[in-house]
Formats: structure tokens, C-alpha cells, sequence
């Protein structure tokens, strides 16, 4: 009898395992899921910098409408600073234009500084869901 009883929860150990190890393995594959772009641009830019924020904005404006609109969160550092400063921090960004991708645990999924290639955002848009 206590063999029987032994060989049950040995069963039912490894069907558990077996289980957890065949859901961990499924999700671990799975391509994560776009949750929130941060787009940081400035407003006052100078000089050789103006026409690259230019260019970022009028892309962002073009790619982020309709459903994606509710994605992008946009931060203009002049006249918004406090609310750019952390990703700043956080992402190390020595350069705006910024575009942000990022999960939704807020991990960075892919990012853009400076000049936005429109082929790359379509890029990862597509693989991140987006």
C-alpha cells in the first residue's frame, strides 16, 4: 500500500513539473507585447538639431493615429522637463529626439534617438504588436 501511495505523488510530481515546464517554455518563446511608446522631443530646437526633430515629429505624428494614437505618451522636454527626466535617466539618452518602445512591465523593447528611420518603426510596430 505505501509503495502505491509513493508511486501517485511521484506521478503527480512529475505531471506537475512536466506542466510548469511546458507553460514556461511557451511563453518564453513568445515575442513581447508593445503596452507604450514614449516619444521626447523638443520644441526649441536649434541649429543642426531642428531639422531632426522635424523630421521625428512629422513621422510620429503620421505613424501614431487611430487605434496606436492611445500608445504614444509625447513629452516635449522644454516645456515639460520633469516629466522627460526619468526616461532620460532610465535610458541613458544623451540625444533627442527619443522614440521608446517599451513592454508592459515599462522594460525597453527597442528605441530610437536622434534621427527615426520610418522603415524601422513600421519594423517594430510589426513585431512588437504595435
Amino acid at each position: 500500500m505505501a509503495k502505491w501511495k509513493t508511486n501517485l505523488i511521484m506521478v503527480a510530481v512529475l505531471t506537475t513539473l512536466l506542466w510548469g515546464m511546458s507553460g514556461l517554455t511557451s511563453s518564453y518563446g513568445a515575442e513581447p507585447k508593445l503596452a507604450q511608446v514614449v516619444y521626447i522631443t523638443k520644441s526649441k530646437a536649434c541649429g543642426c538639431s531642428t531639422k531632426t526633430v522635424q523630421a521625428a515629429d512629422a513621422l510620429v505624428n503620421q505613424t501614431f493615429t487611430g487605434p496606436r494614437q492611445a500608445l504614444l505618451k509625447r513629452i516635449d522636454y522644454d516645456t515639460d522637463r520633469p516629466a522627460a527626466v526619468p526616461y532620460i535617466g532610465e535610458y541613458h539618452l544623451i540625444q533627442l529626439p527619443a522614440l521608446i518602445f517599451l513592454d508592459g512591465q515599462k522594460h525597453l523593447l527597442w528605441m530610437a534617438v536622434g534621427e527615426v528611420a520610418k522603415e524601422d518603426v513600421a519594423a517594430k510596430l510589426t513585431q512588437f504588436g504595435g
